[in-house]
């Protein structure tokens, strides 16, 4: 959920491409599929199993977008982690400027639900604005930042999830919150938390061993990371303006 609110934004529209092609993308954009299709991917704003309880503006697929040069960053860093039968599944990547906007007024409704506190158990929504953690521009949108984890394949990860459940809150344990099919990191994704800070200590020591694992992986390979939110990473330099073309399905 974190945001760069000094990242200059540029809308940029971008028309469908035809239905008997290929999906078009922006200029140095790519699938991220057609890049490592072996990279699991679980795109929460596509679907209803988010913060906002819906999918966002702009999500019609649950697709990972990326610029080039990162997706070719993400698939060394699956390489390096298949070694040890891990695998990154990602969260949110590309993120069109329209479904930052979407957030923004969804913190902005004056509704707060048991759902809403689902990822935010401590923090009014009316506060993350002010807080930093929702705002009008990410740098999603430029295609270079991320949102992650990891998966131990060697793992029971068949776990799904059960719409009509009242899972505890992202800061619960693991057996009780909603189901991510990935390593125990101490919360939930998006769990807008001081247990979601990537140093918090508050976290066991094995949860503490597997951010690390995760940062490092990703930092052989010149990501960064957000240190509040655990899973958010970015690849300097790998930016530029903020697009809002819409995810739509690949086609082949």
């Amino acid at each position: 959920m974190h945001f760069v609110k000094s990242i200059r934004l540029a809308i940029i529209a971008i028309a469908a491409a035809s239905s008997a092609h290929a999906q078009s993308l922006p200029g140095g954009f790519v699938y991220l599929r057609d890049v490592d299709p072996s990279i699991i991917q679980d795109i929460r704003y596509a679907t209803s199993s988010n913060f906002v309880g819906r999918p966002l503006a702009g999500y019609g697929a649950g697709e990972c977008v990326v610029k080039r040069e990162v997706g070719l960053r993400l698939r060394a860093v699956q390489h390096d982690l298949a070694a040890q039968q891990l695998s990154l599944k990602m969260f949110d990547c590309y993120r069109p400027a329209r479904a930052s906007l979407d957030m923004v007024r969804w913190s902005q409704n004056g509704r707060e639900t048991p759902a809403d506190r689902r990822y935010n158990p401590r923090i009014p929504k009316t506060e993350l604005f002010r807080l930093g953690y929702i705002a009008s521009h990410s740098q999603h949108s430029t295609g270079a930042a991320l949102d992650l984890t990891l998966v131990d394949l060697k793992a029971d990860n068949s776990a799904k999830i059960d719409p009509s459940k009242a899972y505890a809150d992202c800061t619960a344990p693991v057996a009780e919150r909603l189901p991510e099919g990935s390593v125990d990191m101490g919360t939930g994704y998006d769990c807008t938390d001081a247990m979601g800070h990537t140093a918090a200590p508050s976290i066991t020591r094995d949860q503490r061993a597997w951010r690390k694992r995760l940062v490092a992986a990703m930092a052989k390979q010149g990501f960064v990371n957000y240190s509040k939110e655990w899973w958010h990473f970015s690849l300097p330099g790998a930016g530029g303006a903020a697009y809002d073309f819409p995810i739509q399905p690949r086609r082949n």
